[in-house]
C-alpha cells in the first residue's frame, strides 16, 4: 500500500536544484576531473560531458576503468558532487525566494527536488520559507540528471499530477526526461549545458528571473 497522500488538482513548480540553480555540473567539473585523473584517466571538458555526465557513477567506473576500477571509486563520485553544490549556494535563497514571491500568490506550490540533504536545504532556507515550499530529497542513479520516473515519483509523493506541474530544468536530458514524464518544461540550464538540445521545452534561459517563471506560469494557465 502506497504511503503517498492522495493526488490534488493543485498545481506545481518543482525545480531541479542541483542543476538549474546550483549549477552542479560546472562546479564539480575540475573536482571530478582531478579525481578521475587520480585514479589514472584523464579527460578534458568535452569528454566529461559525453562520458560521465548522465552516465551512472558506476557506469563511469566500468566505462574507464574496467575490472580495474577500485570499488570506492563510484561513492567517491558521489561524494564529489555533493562537496561541489556547496559552491552553488551563494545565490540559492535569493532564486527560490523570487520564485515563491512569483507564484504563491497565484496559487502555485513550489517544490524543490535535490541528492542534497532536505535538512540542509531546509536550514539555508530558513523557517519562513521552508513553510512555503516541499522539499524532496531523491537519490540520483545517474550523475547530474534525472530520468522519467524520478519525475513521477516526486510528483506521486508530493500528491501532484504530471500535467499540472512545470519543470524548472539545468540540462537536456532532463529536459527531455521531464516531458516525457508529462510535465511541462522550463530550462535555467547549467552554464556547461548551455549548447544542449532544448527542443520540447516552453523556455530556456540561462538564469533564474521573472521572464522564465512567467513562462512557467503560462504553462499551468496561472500568468
Amino acid at each position: 500500500m502506497s504511503n503517498n497522500p492522495p493526488r490534488t488538482t493543485d498545481r506545481a513548480f518543482i525545480i531541479e536544484v542541483d542543476t538549474a540553480l546550483l549549477h552542479g555540473i560546472t562546479h564539480s567539473l575540475e573536482p571530478l576531473l582531478a579525481l578521475l585523473k587520480e585514479n589514472g584517466q584523464t579527460l578534458d571538458k568535452w569528454q566529461f560531458l559525453h562520458r560521465v555526465v548522465g552516465t551512472s557513477p558506476e557506469r563511469v567506473a566500468e566505462q574507464m576503468f574496467g575490472v580495474g576500477a577500485k570499488p570506492a571509486l563510484p561513492e567517491a563520485i558521489r561524494s564529489t558532487v555533493q562537496a561541489a553544490l556547496q559552491k552553488g549556494l551563494d545565490h540559492f535563497v535569493t532564486d527560490v525566494s523570487l520564485i515563491v514571491n512569483e507564484v504563491s500568490p497565484k496559487g502555485v506550490k513550489v517544490v524543490l527536488v535535490s541528492a542534497m540533504p532536505d535538512v540542509r536545504l531546509k536550514e539555508l532556507l530558513g523557517a519562513a520559507l521552508s513553510d512555503q515550499v516541499h522539499v524532496v530529497q531523491v537519490t540520483r542513479s545517474h550523475c547530474f540528471v534525472y530520468k522519467p520516473e524520478m519525475w513521477n515519483a516526486v510528483c506521486a509523493r508530493v500528491g501532484l499530477y504530471e500535467r499540472l506541474c512545470v519543470a524548472m530544468v539545468g540540462s537536456g536530458i532532463s529536459c527531455r526526461s521531464a516531458l516525457a514524464a508529462g510535465l511541462y518544461s522550463v530550462v535555467a540550464y547549467d552554464p556547461l549545458m548551455e549548447g544542449n538540445d532544448y527542443g520540447g521545452a516552453d523556455y530556456v534561459s540561462g538564469k533564474v528571473d521573472k521572464k522564465l517563471i512567467a513562462e512557467g506560469l503560462r504553462c499551468l494557465r496561472k500568468s
